[in-house]
């Protein structure tokens, strides 16, 4: 019933009970009144009252990852409750995003997740247990990044030029490990393999994580990954930067050229980070959590965090993040097409 009604009740109760009985009956108007007076907030004025959970749906150690433990820490300072960081990984992201899609939409469940999950999963699996657009309450878009491509051990003395004349000479006997079948580092070597005209044999993993360690062992010869996630390695001399993903430099790696640059046309690709609720989640609680997410990346700390590990903050409003999301579902069917990527 009304909240206003329901108060016209009580006052009628009032005028038509005696002085003894309303004296009994007072703390039980009381209890209602307030329960009422609760109930009749908004959604965002009670939240949060418990932890957060934030799904990353992938592997540990990953760029996503690294992204949202540095996100949840300062969330969790501000929300005044602890944002929890649970990896989900499998099926490039999928199975962590679903379990989100499907989770109360109360504010209480929350995924950090980017291109794979939210916009080019559903162009490559025949039976998608959702539709990004419809499934999600995008919040805010948190960071973009470039990604570099890298050689392990094995090919450390070569150049980009070197890479594809060796790519030419062994059609797809250069192994390339990526985090998943169609996932951003996937689709940064497809793109790069296109724009070179070279075959390389493309070997999946669950995630960034294990993909380096491989590459760090020889067992692969070469990875794109985010800026931040291999700036360690590269810095140590473990392997070696040829091109960024962007058409400007990276301000992370400013001596690693573009592949622009180096003459491969038509690469300029960013891996990108969203936090996205369920869908029907209360739009006061998805505002409230905008607002604390652009605080957030506005900290001095967090900027300086966020850009040592090879991302940009980014921010903006509900609305923009919902924009940006809807133009990615429609721009990447035809490119994921054009790469050669097929549906699972």
């Amino acid at each position: 019933m009304p909240y206003f009604y329901l108060v016209g009740r009580i006052t009628n109760i009032r005028a038509k009970s005696s002085p003894k009985e309303m004296k009994m009956l007072k703390p039980a108007l009381q209890c209602i009144l307030w329960t009422l007076a609760l109930a009749a907030l908004p959604a965002a004025a009670q939240y949060p009252q418990r932890p957060i959970r934030l799904v990353v749906p992938y592997a540990p150690g990953g760029g996503t990852d690294n992204i949202a433990r540095l996100l949840a820490e300062k969330l969790g300072t501000r929300l005044g409750q602890p944002v929890i960081v649970d990896n989900k990984g499998g099926a490039n992201g999928t199975i962590g995003a679903d379990a989100v899609a499907k989770s109360q939409p109360d504010g209480y469940s929350l995924l950090l997740a980017g291109l794979g999950p939210l916009a080019v999963n559903q162009s490559l699996f025949q039976k998608m247990p959702y539709e990004p657009v419809k499934a999600f309450a995008p919040i805010a878009k948190v960071s973009s990044a470039a990604l570099v491509l890298v050689t392990g051990p094995e090919l450390s003395n070569e150049g980009l030029k070197d890479l594809v004349a060796s790519a030419k000479s062994k059609p797809g006997q250069i192994n390339m490990a990526n985090a998943g079948e169609g996932s951003p580092q996937h689709i940064c070597a497809g793109l790069f393999a296109r724009s070179a005209g070279i075959a390389l044999n493309h070997i999946p993993y669950k995630g960034a994580a294990p993909a380096i360690t491989d590459l760090l062992g020889g067992s692969v010869q070469a990875l794109c990954d985010n800026v931040g996630t291999v700036r360690p390695f590269i810095q140590s001399g473990k392997v070696k930067a040829l091109a960024v993903s962007t058409r400007q430099r990276a301000e992370a790696l400013p001596n690693v050229p573009t592949f622009e640059e180096q003459g491969f046309a038509g690469i300029d690709f960013s891996l990108w980070f969203m936090l996205v609720a369920p869908a029907g989640t209360p739009a006061d609680v998805v505002s409230r959590l905008n607002t604390e997410v652009n605080a957030v990346l506005k900290q001095p700390d967090m900027v300086q965090r966020l850009r040592e590990s090879g991302s940009e903050p980014t921010g903006g409003s509900v609305a923009s993040a919902t924009q940006f999301l809807a133009h990615e579902n429609q721009s990447w069917p035809e490119l994921v097409r054009a790469i050669g990527l097929r549906k699972q």
